[in-house]
């Protein structure tokens, strides 16, 4: 794939299995046709290494966590981000639950601070 520019951190396919999203350390989210690899668009906003990605259910959302301590709600088809969530420390992995009403979010232990395991 052409559109990063550090190494990828995680990849993930919607539900129907058409699209593609990837992350890396860079700060870019990237998401893709999954039948010939074209782009489709980004979603930035981030300002560290972006660890991990998921859609929902209908591939309605999306959620990225990064390591500038933010969990991130974006539009997958405008991708406008709907909300911002700051954390302690980087965010390591993040999902929806099966109805998509539902997040979580895990972040790494750091100095001064405890890891944190959330659902909203």
């Amino acid at each position: 794939m052409f559109g990063h520019e550090r190494s990828i951190t995680q990849i993930k396919y919607n539900r129907e299995g058409d699209l593609l999203f990837s992350v890396a350390k860079d700060t870019v989210t990237n998401v893709w046709y999954s039948v010939n690899g074209e782009r489709l668009g980004t979603y930035n906003g981030h300002t560290g290494a972006v660890w991990c990605v998921d859609c929902d259910w209908d591939t309605k959302n999306v959620l990225t966590g990064s390591a500038d301590n933010s969990c991130r709600l974006w539009d997958c088809e405008t991708g406008k981000q709907l909300a911002l969530l700051n954390t302690n420390s980087a965010v390591r992995t993040c999902g929806f639950d099966f109805s998509g009403n539902i997040i979580m979010f895990s972040t790494d232990k750091q100095m001064g601070y405890h890891y944190t395991t959330r659902s909203d």
